[in-house]
């Protein structure tokens, strides 16, 4: 701000952090007539829900990532074989120093930048190819820069979910939009077969048998009986769900796989109990007709970014105060939890009574051991349409990677490409190799990768702190959908209200 003019100003609450679960903290205080002060130190929405251009998502990468959070970006341009360059982006801040190397070259266009940015990470034991091959390339991809909408955390949204319902009540279809999510897959030993979502598609599916068809037809009339729902389940509510799938409904193979990874969404077969597993179902089947014949709706322009804007937007109409690329130096307790708390602003002192936080303003915030691998692929071509989206779960032995592919559909991709997303818990040490194979069985023969990125994204765990007025959040989870942040959001207003 070139004028402060809130040095010293007193406030009911202070957020701190644009992601999705901070934007609807903010948004609902202000509409409970809380006077909000809502800051990010970042010159963008979103926190670890953003949304970038291409060109952006790099600069992210190298300058304004966490590394406590994401302690390394893997950059792939082109192909992702053995011979090909990777860019590992760790140290945040390399940047500045690798521009002022004698031997950089001096470039002027947006491509030669940006490969200039990049050539500084590229790994010990690799070089360059000879020529100018992957400035070509990025020069290709830089033509529609704007075009990308690259998610750092992206999700979709249940039909009949918490993240629905709340915009709803809080009026903001008009920020943000959203559109079907069309196709649901299943991808088993290398072989990716749609997932029937309706009664009509379960009759109609070529992939089924008759017996299959009128088990899957006897589960979904099943679970979605809201009476007999508990009697259904009996004493095996703890039961393992994919044994409970097994005993009652005698599923196996692909449709068992299919009801566990794309319908009740699990990470793993050992994940979910019965009661769990149902549940979902449930949710998934009564989302199928809210919004036509699709269980889930997809953001347009990206996701959780859009959706965390359109709450801040909120909150500015509620009288809320918001600030981007402002830098939090301290926070202090003044004399006591009962007093609140003093924030010092890159541009002055404010006071609040309670404060809400992204832990990664918290200094002494530490990596949990939780960590979640992602990647995403930009592809020269729309493997499963041009105007499609859709959810895929790829099954690798007990486990699965979740997936989600966007187009120009949603606007975050240019006409004739597409972008797939893969992730699954663990450490990208582990993983790499499971989510790149993902990503090559989902392309298959029909189009090639243009860029690639590969990241880990770590929660973090703030040192002990029993002050009653101070809350801390967190980062989006594995799960698929938005409603677990909507959730916590829910919980931090009514503890903070009450």
């Amino acid at each position: 701000m070139s004028e402060n003019t809130l040095d010293n100003e007193e406030f009911d609450a202070v957020v701190l952090g644009t992601g999705l679960v901070e934007s609807i903290i903010a948004s609902e205080l202000a509409a409970a007539d809380k006077k909000v002060l809502h800051v990010d130190r970042n010159p963008y929405y979103g926190g670890n829900f953003a949304c970038f251009t291409l060109s952006a998502f790099v600069e992210w990468a190298i300058e304004y990532r966490d590394q406590r959070q994401t302690p390394l970006v893997d950059i792939f341009v082109g192909s992702i074989d053995s011979d090909s360059p990777t860019f590992s982006v760790r140290d945040v801040g390399e940047l500045k120093q690798a521009a002022a190397m004698p031997n950089s070259p001096k470039s002027s266009g947006p491509a030669l930048r940006l490969f200039d940015r990049l050539s500084a990470y590229i790994a010990d034991t690799q070089t360059l190819p000879e020529g100018n091959s992957i400035t070509e390339r990025l020069a290709k991809l830089l033509e529609n820069d704007r075009k990308y909408a690259i998610e750092l955390a992206p999700k979709v949204a249940y039909c009949r979910g918490e993240l629905i319902d709340l915009v709803i009540d809080a009026g903001i279809g008009e920020y943000v939009q959203f559109k079907g999510v069309e196709h649901n897959y299943i991808v088993r030993d290398d072989i990716v077969e749609r997932v029937p979502d309706s009664k009509g598609d379960i009759f109609a599916s070529d992939a089924l048998s008759l017996i299959e068809k009128r088990k899957l037809m006897k589960l979904m009339t099943a679970i979605t009986d809201d009476e007999n729902f508990t009697q259904l389940l009996g004493d095996c509510s703890d039961m393992n769900f994919a044994h409970f799938l097994e005993a009652k409904f005698k599923l196996s193979g692909k449709l068992l796989d299919s009801v566990i990874y794309a319908v009740a969404r699990a990470e793993s077969r050992d994940e979910l109990t019965a009661r769990a597993g149902c549940e979902r179902v449930q949710k998934y089947v009564k989302s199928i007709g809210r919004y036509g014949r699709m269980a889930y709706l997809c953001a347009m322009y990206g996701g959780g970014s859009e959706i965390a804007q359109s709450f801040c937007r909120l909150c500015a109409v509620s009288a809320g105060t918001y600030i981007l690329s402002e830098d939090v130096r301290s926070i202090e307790s003044r004399d006591g939890d009962n007093h609140g708390f003093s924030v010092q602003l890159a541009h002055g002192r404010v006071f609040a009574k309670q404060l809400v936080l992204d832990p990664c303003y918290a200094p002494d915030s530490l990596p949990a051991d939780f960590a979640i691998s992602r990647a995403l692929c930009i592809l020269d071509y729309p493997v499963f349409g041009e105007d499609t989206t859709a959810t895929l779960s790829y099954v690798a032995g007990n486990d699965a990677v979740s997936m989600l592919y966007t187009t120009q559909a949603t606007l975050t991709a240019p006409s004739g490409q597409s972008v797939v997303y893969a992730w699954t818990k663990g450490r990208l040490s582990d993983t790499r190799a499971l989510l790149l194979r993902a990503l090559t069985t989902v392309r298959g023969s029909l189009a090639q990768p243009l860029f690639t990125a590969l990241f880990e994204a770590r929660d973090l765990q703030p040192v002990e702190n029993s002050l009653p007025r101070l809350v801390y959040t967190g980062a989006p989870d594995s799960t698929l959908d938005f409603d677990s942040a909507v959730r916590l959001a829910q919980q931090v207003v009514t503890k903070l209200l009450s």
